[in-house]
C-alpha cells in the first residue's frame, strides 16, 4: 500500500492502535479473534462494536458539516442584518430631517370625521 493512499485520520488511527497494542502487551500481529478473546467478547460482538464506532464517526462528520454550513448561513444573515439596519437607520434620519412624521400627523388631523348614516 502506498503511503499517499492513507488519509491523515487513518494514519492517526493506526498509530493510536499501535500504542494501544504496546500498552496492553498485545502482539503486533494479533488477529481479530485473539484481540476479542483478550477483551472477553466474541468476534461478532467485536465487529458490532467496530461498526457502531464507525457509524458514530460518520454521524459526527455529518453533524460537523451541518454545523459548518449553519455557521456560514449565520455569517451571511449577520451581514444582511447589518445592511438592513444601516438602511433603516438612514431612512429614520431622513424622516427626522424632512419631518415626515409631523407631516403625516398633520394630515391625519385635517380629515373630517364621517357622519354615521342611519338606515
Amino acid at each position: 500500500m502506498d503511503k499517499k493512499e492513507l488519509t491523515p485520520e487513518e494514519v492517526a488511527i493506526l498509530i493510536r492502535g499501535r500504542k494501544i497494542l504496546k500498552d496492553r502487551g498485545i502482539p503486533k500481529d494479533a488477529d481479530v479473534s485473539s484481540i476479542c478473546k483478550m477483551a472477553g467478547i466474541s468476534r461478532k460482538t467485536g465487529y458490532q462494536w467496530a461498526d457502531r464506532m464507525e457509524s458514530a464517526k460518520e454521524k459526527e462528520s455529518i453533524i460537523k458539516r451541518e454545523h459548518d454550513h449553519l455557521n456560514e448561513e449565520h455569517d451571511k444573515l449577520k451581514q444582511l442584518y447589518k445592511r438592513a439596519r444601516f438602511e433603516n437607520e438612514g431612512r429614520r434620519i431622513a424622516w427626522e430631517i424632512h419631518r415626515v412624521d409631523e407631516y403625516i400627523a398633520s394630515k391625519k388631523n385635517t380629515a373630517k370625521p364621517r357622519k354615521s348614516q342611519k338606515r
